[in-house]
């Protein structure tokens, strides 16, 4: 039996989240990531009963450009092995028949001691957003778009809910939060800088259910946060094609820890566009920083939504991705197993553990985000935060 870690990507709108759920709904298994992973596994009709061991947990609705995961799978005859580029193209092959907005990167053949999860040394995310740098239409446009658009939804629909949204290219739609109004960048950075570092982040989490008692995840963590210029996903094709992006400038928050508390870094971006959009000042960012509180007047406010987050990628120690040969016993590696005449079957079929590591990061890391010079960027040193809580 060979273990095997698989990069994977996704896009999340779709799915209600990365973790299989045992509910049904009128009769279907509700869609999830690790699920149509699993569906499309079995493709490789392996002689042992896998379990997918997933690295970072993402919500309904969120993406991810890199993602990882670990399995077991044992190959049908003895003493043979799964070729790691055959795993690849026959899970990509069950996940394209299901029309799914999931791909394999790349496997990669591991040690048995290696763990998606408790192994990785840090996560990054990006969260994306977009805001008006000038008005699509005037204020009198506006008011008399409003006024059409009531006569043509339920007195329900009522203003900022009616569906007066500036256009975006399909492939940014549920990709990017955007705001109709402007935003004050240099407090965005500001209160990115004052988040960063190492903190009690009690006040920008909830309690997940799933947790029992017994469990409950250290809220102190050490973060950088980044805040860089973005772009649409169209932009390299915005001179030959419609540009719909032109009033709207993107900014991308990048956020890097070793693991992170339920729902931290919508609430941390929650609070930095708060911040930004001048509904609170810094200072009450800063005081929830320095008091982990639940109960404060914003606390409703904070939570943005999923359509923007993107995990971009999970790191390892390159020492423990490197396969030793001589541990597994195997005499004959790299068996394809569409080598048999009748082919692929076409038939159908971040909460981490690892808290108490966290304030362990290799401090020669320390502000390595690698943004070019030109763009406006702002991550909180590291190293000076460790020696004033220390």
């Amino acid at each position: 039996m060979g273990r095997f870690l698989i990069y994977f990507s996704y896009f999340g709108t779709r799915y209600s989240g990365l973790q299989k759920q045992i509910q049904f709904v009128k009769g279907k298994q509700i869609p999830t990531v690790q699920s149509a992973l699993q569906d499309a596994m079995k493709r490789l009709r392996p002689a042992n009963d896998f379990k997918i061991v997933l690295s970072s947990r993402t919500d309904k609705g969120v993406h991810s450009l890199k993602n990882t995961c670990h399995v077991d799978l044992q190959y049908p005859e003895e003493g043979k092995e799964y070729d790691p580029d055959v795993i690849t193209s026959v899970v990509n092959f069950g996940l394209e028949k299901e029309l799914h907005d999931i791909r394999v990167l790349e496997t990669r053949r591991v040690n048995s001691t290696f763990h998606a999860r408790l192994s990785a040394r840090e996560r990054k995310y990006v969260y994306r957003l977009a805001h008006a740098i000038e008005p699509l239409k005037s204020e009198e446009e506006r008011e008399a778009m409003v006024s059409e658009l009531k006569k043509l939804f339920h007195p329900r629909y009522r203003y900022p809910h009616l569906p007066e949204r500036d256009p975006l290219p399909i492939t940014d739609v549920y990709k990017v939060k955007t705001f109709r109004k402007t935003l004050d960048i240099p407090k965005l950075i500001s209160a990115a800088e004052a988040c960063s570092g190492i903190h009690d982040y009690s006040s920008f989490t909830t309690p997940p259910k799933a947790f029992s008692d017994d469990y409950k995840p250290s809220p102190v963590k050490l973060l950088s946060i980044g805040v860089k210029r973005g772009q649409p996903f169209t932009y390299p094709l915005n001179s030959i094609g419609h540009n719909t992006t032109r009033h709207l400038e993107f900014w991308d928050i990048h956020v890097r820890a070793r693991s992170f508390v339920y729902k931290q870094i919508r609430r941390l971006v929650g609070g930095m566009v708060l911040v930004a959009s001048n509904r609170i000042s810094l200072d009450n960012l800063k005081d929830i920083l320095d008091r982990p509180q639940n109960n404060f007047p914003f606390a409703g406010q904070m939570q943005m939504s999923e359509i923007g987050l993107f995990l971009v990628d999970v790191g390892y120690d390159p020492q423990d991705l490197i396969f030793d040969e001589s541990s597994c016993g195997i005499t004959t590696n790299n068996v394809s197993i569409l080598d048999n005449k009748d082919g692929v079957n076409d038939d159908s079929s971040d909460s981490d553990e690892n808290s108490a590591n966290d304030l362990s990061w290799d401090n020669s890391k320390k502000n390595e985000v690698n943004f070019s010079s030109n763009e406006s960027i702002c991550v909180k040193d590291e190293q000076s935060f460790i020696q004033k809580e220390l």
